[in-house]
């Protein structure tokens, strides 16, 4: 569990910028530079968007989980995560799974927005995926306000009915997606191939703020 730590600051770092922009942009027709710069865009914007910690806490909160689901695939996201488990999980289950992964999304990223500014993230350019066709591969770099050090981050994006959108981020040559569905998949192995067990996991963790404390411990580190 250790090696997934250092990829995960990376991680934090990155999502942090770029989740919290504006996602009205006008349709386009898919290209490399557009897809770089509608992740340009995103880290333009995010820090006036969610870094302003005058707004309440639950008002942040609200707009954070609003523009996940608006920027970031979540419903691929979420079945590719549970991998074989999304073919036997119910309607039921799915839901609940995505209404918790969001929660840990959030407590895991949402404090993470203390103290940048736009002169911390640089968007390097684009390419075609090579692994994945449709999808675009979107460099940057993110600079920590704890250690001013720059980190690479990767962003996989697809773009869909005249819009963009994340379904990855690559931090230090590591897929998240892949990496939580590696985490999740274990979890439920380890009960008996139950869904359900995940979930309940995820949740006591939320409430008991462990996903939070293990991001900022990881961003510092």
């Amino acid at each position: 569990m250790h090696a997934l730590y250092r990829p995960f600051r990376v991680l934090a770092l990155a999502l942090a910028l770029v989740t919290g922009a504006s996602f009205a942009a006008p349709a386009h027709a898919a290209s490399p530079d557009g897809a770089a710069q509608f992740i340009r865009d995103l880290g333009n914007q995010a820090i006036a968007d969610l870094s302003d910690d005058s707004i309440p806490v639950d008002k942040r909160v609200d707009r954070f989980r609003e523009l996940v689901n608006k920027g970031f695939a979540m419903e691929p996201i979420s079945r590719f995560v549970l991998g074989r488990y999304a073919r036997v999980a119910s309607d039921s289950q799915m839901s609940a799974f995505r209404d918790v992964f969001l929660q840990v999304v959030t407590q895991r990223f949402l404090p993470l927005f203390e103290g940048y500014t736009t002169d911390d993230f640089h968007v390097d350019g684009a390419k075609p995926d090579p692994r994945s066709d449709g999808l675009y591969l979107v460099n940057s770099r993110v600079r920590s306000p704890k250690n001013d050090q720059f980190a690479k981050a990767g962003w996989r994006v697809r773009h869909k009915n005249g819009e963009y959108e994340i379904v990855d981020v690559i931090a230090e040559g590591v897929s998240m997606a892949i990496t939580l569905r590696s985490e999740y998949s274990s979890v439920i192995q380890q009960n008996g191939g139950r869904v359900e067990a995940l979930i309940a996991k995820l949740k006591e963790k939320v409430k008991a703020g462990e996903v939070q404390s293990t991001a900022m411990s990881e961003s510092e580190g």
